[in-house]
């Protein structure tokens, strides 16, 4: 059960306290959780009300007191809070209050202290692409042997991932958690929360290049999780990515570094003994899913066989970053491997779907040039030789590298053998123009459109018996309104 103490919280805050007479002569006193939504807090809780720039937490703050919180945290300067200290003087029941000079920093060093009293190994997985997909393949690798924790959805930012440490059993054995970032800085910040004993760089790409720079900005940024990380901890990081191979070789001399990598870089990667876990025998079947050996230079005589049911080739780097982890962790390797055929894709994430009529492979909830590439070349093989019919949102905050990434697509959607076109979004017209240019995918374009909205009777018009639809794009684009409507219209085909 958790309990988080008064004292604990104002030493981790470095507030003040006050308390009734009546709480603060309470040894036992403690509350059972701490929340910053009066719309979910519970008697007894911890309210923490965070300030953004349209909104103040503060405003709710007679909300949390009439919902019984055990707790609430105010900034020193908040409208309001003489009152609430008044309180204290005349209701024995009247919640804590402690008192700090920023809620926002006040929330994270709760969660930072709280990690100091968790037994728990933490994994920290963070990269521009595959994070969640890395860290539930990791969970359902490892839970079958361990106590295991997982972030819930997309708890991984500022907010996310203290929500993520504070709502973490005391009992758990491990918690895979995703470490992600808006802007520069964020994930050093995070890491230091979090402070993994295991950290996972699942690769380099252009995504948030708009708000932290260059590629080697972001390397930086995706790399600086070892801010948090102590010498005895162990980074994985994928061999492939020619960015992260050079910096391993400048700078690992602080914390032992792991490869992921794909059979044909092994050999130069396991230089000097460093570890690395790799893939052999890989087998795509679109009816069956997808099946390899994972291998390992740390254990030369063992196999591991894996199989995912699910025809994904993008899943070989996840799976492997979860034989990794299971290793590090000392578990039963062949009993990790089983697990990954437990692995579900999740809502959005190149879920297929198999209507009466129509096969759609849905990978609307975000996109960057890697994970488009990765979702075109899945659909050419889940259709199996069917037409192909491609819905393609813009590829948001790439910054300098927006035009090319697009312009490149037109060359990842040919090679797919994507047989038609339709684009959603400013940012493909970079695609549109370079799929005009050439003859060989001039007839395969079928319009450009700037919302999804005015997209639909283009795909609905375009789409016949035994197509195969792909839709993948930025969530700002909302392509989740193509595909609700082309299943209204194709569910009783």
């Amino acid at each position: 059960m958790t309990r988080f103490l008064p004292a604990q919280l104002k030493l981790w805050t470095k507030g003040e306290l006050f308390q009734t007479c009546v709480h603060a002569a309470d040894p036992e006193r403690y509350y059972p959780s701490i929340s910053t939504d009066t719309r979910t807090l519970a008697p007894g809780e911890v309210f923490v009300p965070l300030k953004g720039d349209k909104f103040d937490g503060h405003d709710f703050l007679e909300e949390a007191i009439k919902k019984q919180a055990g707790m609430v945290v105010c900034e020193r300067g908040a409208t309001g809070l003489a009152t609430i200290l008044e309180r204290l003087c005349h209701d024995d029941d009247a919640p804590d209050v402690l008192v700090v000079e920023d809620t926002w920093q006040a929330y994270q060093d709760m969660a930072k202290g709280f990690r100091t009293v968790l037994n728990a190994n933490i994994i920290g997985v963070t990269g521009s692409v595959g994070k969640t997909t890395t860290r539930r393949m990791i969970y359902q690798m490892i839970t079958s042997q361990v106590k295991a924790e997982q972030s819930e959805r997309n708890f991984n930012n500022q907010v996310g991932l203290p929500r993520t440490i504070l709502s973490t059993c005391p009992e758990t054995d491990v918690l895979v958690a995703e470490l992600a970032m808006d802007r520069r800085g964020e994930i050093s910040k995070l890491a230091k929360i979090a402070v993994p004993d295991v950290g996972i760089v699942t690769g380099i790409g252009m995504s948030h290049a708009e708000h932290v720079g260059s590629m080697m900005d972001i390397l930086k940024e995706k790399i600086s999780i070892v801010d948090g990380m102590k010498d005895n901890s162990i980074l994985i990081v994928n061999g492939d990515d020619p960015l992260l191979e050079s910096w391993v070789m400048e700078h690992h001399n602080r914390i032992s570094i792991w490869y992921v990598a794909s059979e044909h870089n092994v050999g130069r990667l396991e230089r000097d003994g460093v570890p690395v876990f790799w893939a052999e025998h890989v087998h795509v079947d679109r009816e069956k899913g997808l099946s390899f050996i994972g291998r390992s230079n740390l254990a030369p005589d063992e196999r591991w066989p894996i199989f995912i049911p699910y025809p994904g080739i993008h899943l070989v780097h996840a799976a492997l970053f979860g034989l990794a982890s299971a290793y590090v962790l000392g578990l039963n390797m062949q009993e990790a491997a089983m697990g990954a055929k437990r692995f579900v894709m999740t809502e959005s994430r190149q879920e297929w779907l198999c209507l009466p009529c129509l096969d759609i492979l849905n990978d609307a909830y975000n996109a960057a040039p890697e994970s488009l590439g990765a979702a075109l070349r899945t659909s050419e093989l889940l259709a199996g030789g069917r037409r192909i019919v491609a819905v393609i949102g813009g590829m948001r905050e790439l910054g300098q590298y927006s035009r090319r990434a697009h312009q490149e697509a037109a060359s990842d959607i040919r090679d797919a053998g994507v047989d038609r076109v339709i684009l959603v979004g400013k940012e493909t017209e970079a695609t549109r123009d370079a799929l005009l240019e050439e003859e060989a995918t001039r007839d395969r374009f079928v319009g450009w459109f700037e919302s999804s909205a005015q997209a639909l009777p283009s795909v609905l018009e375009e789409l016949r018996p035994g197509d195969f639809l792909i839709i993948k794009g930025s969530r700002y684009y909302g392509l989740e309104y193509i595909l609700d409507e082309v299943r209204k219209v194709w569910g009783n085909h």
